[in-house]
């Protein structure tokens, strides 16, 4: 399996998510013109969304369930239609079957290390929700493990109707993402790599404009000043709430290409942390 090293990683992840639209050209050759490099989807692994990925020029990171990663251990014909995959860059993870966020420590540290086991050059990702951190006195203790990600991947969607109130661009939602960034960073290990997930979404009541996404950026960028990856989170289709993505904002598209483009590229490869586990018997969403 081609696959982007965990161990240096010579490019900076810009990243767009898809929710579908991954084998569809026009998706592909749309998120590529901002400034993209790299697809993340909702969907599992797939020849032809490796494929079109890498037609239009993007690395392709599929999903798998922390259910579908303890499949692989069980089952060799399983794991052989996933290695014949070419291309696939990484896997993003979590248990679908429970509360989006709540994947048990003990699921995530298992489906880590069957992932590295397996695909010791791929990219593991683990997205932390930052919402129940002001809700869930016990969240950041009992879920929490940054050990379990090769980047932190941190998301709030600030504007429009979230679990924490109703906010407009115009409202203080900068205070309130700090002080959930401030929470998390306070349990991450020095030199961990960070991943943020910006909102890249409007809804419907909630109009967002042309600096909404440098905004994100720059509250971030206090807590990590040396942030230099950054994911939009989402292209657009596939969600039934009143939302509309980069390909029906052009707004925000145009503000994700001036992020992407004028993030500094890095001088040259970067260590990120992470394990390469050894083979264990048994390997093993989000909207606000």
């Amino acid at each position: 399996m081609a696959a982007l090293s965990s161990a240096a990683l010579h490019f900076a992840l810009r990243v767009v998510v898809l929710t579908v639209g991954e084998t569809d050209p026009d998706v592909l050759q749309g998120v590529r013109a901002l400034g993209a490099d790299t697809v993340v989807t909702f969907a599992r692994p797939s020849p032809g969304a490796a494929l079109a990925a890498a037609a239009a020029g993007l690395r392709y990171i599929p999903f798998l369930s922390v259910q579908d990663v303890d499949r692989l251990g069980q089952d060799p014909g399983a794991l052989a239609a996933l290695r014949s995959i070419p291309g696939i860059a990484g896997f993003h993870y979590y248990d679908d079957a429970v509360l989006e966020g709540y994947t048990p420590a003990d699921e995530q540290g298992r489906t880590y290390a069957a992932l590295k086991a397996l695909f010791p050059d791929a990219l593991i990702l683990y997205a932390s929700r930052l919402d129940p951190i002001a809700t869930d006195a016990g969240y950041l203790d009992a879920y929490f493990r940054p050990e379990y990600t090769d980047f932190v991947a941190p998301y709030f969607y600030p504007v429009g109707t979230t679990v924490l109130g109703n906010h407009f661009e115009t409202d203080a939602w900068e205070d309130r993402l700090a002080s959930l960034l401030e929470a998390l960073a306070a349990r991450m290990p020095p030199g961990k790599a960070v991943l943020p997930v910006l909102q890249a979404f409007e809804q419907t009541g909630f109009p967002v404009g042309a600096r909404f996404a440098a905004r994100q950026l720059d509250v971030y960028r206090s807590v990590w000043p040396a942030v230099a990856d950054v994911a939009a989170f989402w292209w657009g289709g596939g969600l039934d709430e009143p939302l509309a993505g980069l390909s029906e904002r052009p707004i925000l598209a145009r503000a994700f290409r001036r992020l992407f483009f004028r993030l500094a590229p890095l001088a040259g490869p970067r260590v990120v942390p992470g394990r390469r586990a050894a083979q264990p018997s048994t390997p093993g969403r989000q909207t606000d």
